[in-house]
């Protein structure tokens, strides 16, 4: 098979994955360069220059490409294709929220759902979103152990900052139970972020795990290999969660 045919079977591909003609050929042709100029790609693939431009832009907003600045000229690299199981996650994520939403208009709807997620990929997009999702002027509630896997997963994706300023734009509290091991990371935590309080619990160890109580649902993290998420969406089990936790965080210190 020629290299050109293997590029359009690549585009093709690409194309059917949620990228459009251009945006697929422009990242092919991005996939064996790093730094390479504008004028380089507009040869390589045979397109416009506007359309590579626009392409560029796409696919920079979508996390495939990333540019530098060399001599006052924009330098373009692509990214990791595994980013592109992100963006299918992502949509997928986007798509059950959507579908939450039509559920609560449905006839036939249930007063709870139960949802499984697998991977870092997964873990990332959905705390993104259900970080969106929840209302301003809420509250989250989190029970961890030792563990520092929830804030170092997300910083090392890149997220770490947009989580956190999406909950501090919508005034959203977080009230941690923590354990005395990590005692150290809590405080500089509570000094640097807005909005995020935490007390000790004696003896709290809950290992790899952590779970979170949210305004109408609850979601527990096992920080294995893979990474599992088991988010319950149900009001009446986050009150009755929301309630156990009053009862702990009362008995908690500072």
């Amino acid at each position: 098979m020629s290299k050109n045919t293997d590029e359009i079977t690549l585009t093709r591909h690409l194309e059917k994955l949620g990228l459009t003609e251009k945006e697929s050929r422009v990242y092919v042709a991005l996939l064996p360069h790093r730094d390479i100029g504008s004028s380089k790609l507009i040869r390589a693939t045979g397109l416009h220059g506007q359309f590579v431009y626009n392409a560029l832009e796409k696919l920079e907003e979508k996390g495939l490409a990333k540019h530098v600045v060399q001599n006052g000229r924009k330098k373009f690299s692509a990214s990791t294709p595994m980013r592109i199981l992100s963006l299918l996650e992502e949509k997928r994520l986007a798509a059950q929220s959507v579908i939450r939403e039509l559920q609560t208009r449905f006839a036939g709807a249930h007063e709870q759902d139960f949802e499984i997620l697998q991977g870092v990929n997964a873990f990332v997009a959905h705390q993104l979103m259900i970080m969106k999702d929840t209302p301003e002027n809420s509250r989250i509630d989190v029970i961890s152990g030792p563990n520092d896997k929830y804030f170092s997963i997300l910083n090392e994706e890149g997220v770490g900052e947009e989580f956190e300023s999406e909950r501090i734009r919508k005034h959203i509290t977080t009230r941690y139970l923590g354990s005395e091991k990590v005692r150290e990371r809590l405080q500089k935590m509570e000094r640097e972020r807005k909005h995020w309080i935490y007390r000790i619990s004696p003896g709290l160890s809950t290992g790899m795990v952590d779970m979170s109580i949210w305004p109408n649902s609850i979601l527990i993290n096992l920080f294995g290999d893979p990474i599992l998420s088991f988010h319950i969406e149900s009001k009446d089990m986050a009150d009755g969660y929301r309630e156990f936790f009053e009862t702990l965080w009362g008995m908690a210190k500072k």
